[in-house]
């Protein structure tokens, strides 16, 4: 086995403008996290664009998902896909593919152009826009170019500069499209303030895309593996809020929907080598450096307050409880009060509230449907659970991550009132000071868990006082 070709050959390596762009060994690594977790953010990806990929690499990736009808490179340097096809043919082999071409190039959904793809994009979808678009919008645009911080051609910079191009990339996209763009060298948390570092232009980039008013969310990654000597870094940016809830999808969903999706191989192996739902899984959750450097921005955004416990807080967790009798209904409830002086800011019951259950929509759609076909009372384990999650239950304050969070210890016991003046616990986090968080953060992709459960003491709480939140606290 030690003399594979892939294990036997020579590492073959590809630079342009001095700027390494792939390895032979490697490369398959590399494109798959550039390219499957934005199609897999998809629901059903079928018309493709890319801007760059002359090697053929991130095409042969689109052409694995059997949803793609249509899939438009946009290739600059012409040059670089005659030295692909000779000299890197690997690279563009979809001939292990079912119902594809031996070269992707070649294959009946390919669509090659040689142009600038900022001027393609902004002649057809910019504000000045004067040639006619395609019939169909894109739902998954996937830039494969020289990353943003690349200083040894002009061609770069254009494509994470201009805004035009950026509102372009959007206008071009369907409801539930998705673009995703390879943005370097990932961060280290020794980097220093991210609009005066080397990834100065990255930085430009992203707070071009976060002001963008059709941007709804911004998620980044990284892949150690794909043979540079810092890891690759990716950023992934959707149209709708709904493809927060694919984005952050479970390894099992991942993998039902490869089994779906990917096309069978001529060899009965596997199309992927390195991408599954567990490879997924560790891309949805940024890695520690992203939120140290974007906490460094000035002025420093509002959540970074909130990354970490004060350890100088106390927790309580010890509380009474009293059952206490309604005369008007006669039903018997939980109260819960305070054993002590608790100062405002405290946490209040955190080792409770991070056991809280937590559940997707679509579970409690499927167990609500256990009970339609079931019959009312014929499962009535179910009912009683759904009945408690309603009770107990909130949203998660990502919108259109489809998480709902259940408080299952002592917390749920704590009275809600409709009288925001007897409350005396509330959140840890508040509510973003302008009413809308931001599209980019890896600060609250980090610590969403505890956003959505925490809560604190809003005002000294006196020994023997009931503890009361607020009825609709997590609206």
């Amino acid at each position: 086995r030690w003399f594979l070709p892939d294990l036997a050959s020579p590492t073959r390596m590809l630079f342009l403008d001095g700027a390494l762009q792939s390895q032979s060994k490697t490369e398959r690594v590399y494109h798959e996290a550039l390219v499957q977790p934005a199609m897999f953010t998809h629901p059903n990806p079928t018309n493709i664009a890319i801007i760059g990929g002359g090697l053929g690499a991130t095409l042969r990736e689109v052409l694995k998902h059997s949803t793609v009808k249509s899939a438009t490179m946009i290739e600059i340097d012409e040059k670089l896909n005659g030295v692909a096809r000779e000299h890197l043919p690997y690279m563009s082999d979809c001939s292990d593919l079912v119902g594809r071409a031996s070269c992707c190039f070649d294959d009946e959904v390919a669509n090659i152009i040689y142009d600038d793809g900022k001027e393609w994009f902004v002649d057809r979808y910019g504000a000045t826009a004067s040639k006619a678009p395609p019939k169909e919008k894109f739902d998954v645009i996937i830039m494969d170019a020289l990353e943003p911080d690349h200083d040894k051609t002009d061609i770069s910079s254009p494509l994470y500069t201009d805004r035009n191009f950026i509102s372009s990339l959007f206008e071009s996209l369907s409801d539930e499209g998705v673009i995703v763009i390879q943005v370097g060298a990932a961060p280290s948390i020794n980097d220093q303030r991210p609009d005066l570092s080397v990834h100065a232009r990255r930085e430009q980039f992203f707070r071009l895309l976060e002001s963008e008013s059709s941007a709804a969310a911004m998620f980044v990654y990284e892949e150690a593996h794909s043979g540079f000597i810092e890891p690759r870094s990716f950023l992934v940016a959707c149209k709708s809020m709904g493809c927060r809830q694919r984005w952050s999808a479970g390894a099992e969903s991942i993998d039902f929907n490869i089994y779906e999706r990917i096309v069978q191989t001529v060899s009965d192996g596997p199309a992927l080598v390195n991408y599954d739902g567990s490879t997924h899984a560790s891309y949805s959750t940024p890695p520690r450096a992203w939120e140290t450097v974007y906490c460094r921005r000035e002025p420093q955004p509002f959540e970074c307050t909130y990354r970490n416990l004060d350890v100088n807080i106390d927790i309580y967790y010890d509380f009474e409880k009293r059952n206490a009798t309604d005369p008007n209904t006669g039903k018997i409830s939980s109260k819960v009060f305070a054993k002590e002086v608790i100062p405002k800011g405290s946490y209040i019951m955190l080792e409770d509230l991070a056991s809280s259950l937590i559940i997707s929509d679509g579970t409690i759609a499927n167990l609500k449907g256990n009970t339609e076909v079931s019959g009312a009372g014929r499962v009535s384990v179910i009912e009683d659970l759904l009945s408690f999650i309603d009770n107990h239950g909130h949203k998660s304050s990502a919108e259109g991550s489809g998480i709902n969070l259940v408080e299952v210890g002592g917390s749920f016991m704590i009275r809600r009132s409709e009288d925001a003046s007897e409350a005396n616990v509330g959140k840890w986090m508040p509510s973003y000071p302008s009413g809308k968080e931001p599209t980019y953060s890896p600060v609250y992709e980090r610590h969403r868990a505890s956003f959505d459960l925490f809560l604190v003491a809003t005002r000294d709480i006196e020994e023997g006082e009931e503890l009361v939140k607020p009825i609709d606290l997590w609206d």
